[in-house]
C-alpha cells in the first residue's frame, strides 16, 4: 500500500478528482487551501502579493497497478497544461499502517 500525494492549482483541481474518478481511485482526501511556493511558476500564497493558491489530494492506494495508471495520466495531463502554474505534482510513500475502524 502505498500514500500518493498530490497538489495542484486550485484552478485545476476538477481536472485532478476527474483523473481520479477515470481511473477508479474512490478514497481520497482534499485539503482545499494549501499555500505554496513550488519549483516552478510564482508562489501562491493567498495574498495580495502572491495571488492564488494550490490544492492537495491525498490518497491511499494498494494496488500498484492502479498507481502506474494514475501517475502516468498526471504525466500525460502535465504534457499539456497551458501553463506551468497549472503542472501537477505527485509524489508516493509506502505506507505501513492503514486501517478504517
Amino acid at each position: 500500500m502505498k500514500m500518493v500525494y498530490c497538489t495542484c492549482n486550485v484552478s485545476v483541481l476538477e481536472d485532478l478528482k476527474g483523473l481520479l474518478d477515470n481511473n477508479n481511485i474512490r478514497d481520497y482526501q482534499v485539503i482545499e487551501r494549501v499555500t505554496a511556493k513550488n519549483k516552478t511558476g510564482v508562489p501562491r500564497f493567498d495574498t495580495p502579493v502572491w495571488p492564488g493558491y494550490n490544492s492537495s489530494v491525498i490518497m491511499q492506494i494498494s494496488e500498484e497497478d492502479k498507481i502506474h495508471k494514475l501517475i502516468e495520466a498526471i504525466r500525460e495531463f502535465n504534457r499539456n497544461v497551458l501553463h506551468e502554474d497549472e503542472l501537477v505534482t505527485v509524489c508516493t510513500w509506502k505506507l505501513e499502517d492503514y486501517f478504517y475502524e
